[in-house]
C-alpha cells in the first residue's frame, strides 16, 4: 500500500478526518523511520509496510466503532506506537494512555509525541503490574500482536470500565484462541459481543474480537506472569 492508496482507504472509511490527520501521519512515518535506523523499532520500517501493514492495519479494526464517543484509550504493549498513537491522531479528544514495559520504546514514544505535538501518558511498566488507580479506568483498551487472545484478556480486563470494550485484532489461529478464551472472558466479567473480519493491505483476512466489560473484575486479576502463561486448565 502507497500513501495514495492508504489516503483513500482512510478517507473512504473514515469521513470526519481532516488534511492535518494526513499531515501527522507523514511526520510520523518519516520519524519513525529515521529512528529505526538507530534503534530497531519494527521490521515494518519500508514505505508499503508503513502505510499498509503498520498504520492502515492499525486503524481499520476499529472502523465500525463510534470513537467519538469513547474518552480514555489504552494501548497495552505499544511498542512504536500502534495503534495508540495512530489512533490519538484520527481522534485527538482521545485521552491516550500507553503502558509499555521497554523503556528504550518508552524513549521513543516520549520523543514522537512531543515530535507530533500530542498529548499521551506513557506508563513503563509491565501490563500484569496493574496500579490501583488503573484498575477500570479505561472506556476502551487495546493492543496489537502482544500476545495469544487469553493472555490479551487477562491483562486487558480489569483495566476495563464496567461498559467498556476490549478491541482485540488477530489473524492466526484466532478460532482456536477464541475456544480457550470463552471462560477467561466470563471469569473476569466480560462477555464477547462479537468476532469481525476484516481484509489487510496484503490481502490476508484477520478477525477482530470485541469484548464488553459487563461486571467488575476480581481483584486477583491479573495473576503473576507465570501463572499468565499457565493459562486456565
Amino acid at each position: 500500500m502507497n500513501k495514495t492508496e492508504f489516503n483513500a482507504c482512510i478517507r473512504a472509511e473514515f469521513k470526519h478526518i481532516s488534511n492535518l490527520f494526513f499531515d501527522q501521519v507523514e511526520k510520523y512515518k518519516i520519524f519513525l523511520q529515521d529512528y529505526n535506523q538507530k534503534i530497531n523499532l519494527t521490521r515494518l520500517d519500508t514505505e508499503p509496510k508503513i502505510y499498509g501493514e503498520y498504520f492502515y492495519e492499525s486503524i481499520v479494526p476499529f472502523k465500525d466503532l463510534d470513537l467519538l464517543k469513547i474518552h480514555t484509550l489504552l494501548d497495552i504493549g505499544s511498542g512504536s506506537g500502534i495503534p495508540g498513537m495512530i489512533l490519538k491522531l484520527l481522534y485527538p479528544h482521545l485521552q491516550l494512555t500507553i503502558i509499555e514495559s521497554n523503556r528504550k520504546k518508552c524513549l521513543f514514544l516520549k520523543k514522537l509525541g512531543e515530535h507530533l505535538n500530542i498529548d499521551v501518558s506513557i506508563i513503563n511498566q509491565r501490563a500484569e503490574k496493574i496500579q490501583n488507580c488503573h484498575r477500570e479506568q479505561f472506556d476502551l483498551v487495546t493492543s496489537r500482536a502482544v500476545g495469544a487472545l487469553p493472555i490479551m484478556v487477562e491483562l486487558s480486563l480489569p483495566y476495563l470500565k464496567i461498559g467498556g470494550l476490549l478491541v482485540e485484532p488477530k489473524s492466526k489461529k484466532w478460532s482456536e484462541e477464541l475456544l480457550v478464551s470463552q471462560k477467561i472472558i466470563t471469569a473476569l466479567g466480560g462477555k464477547l459481543r462479537s468476532t469481525n473480519q476484516f481484509q489487510s493491505a496484503n490481502d490476508k483476512f484477520h478477525a477482530i474480537f470485541l469484548i464488553e466489560k459487563i461486571k467488575k473484575t476480581d481483584p486477583i486479576y491479573p495473576r503473576e506472569w507465570n501463572l499468565i502463561l499457565k493459562g486456565w486448565q
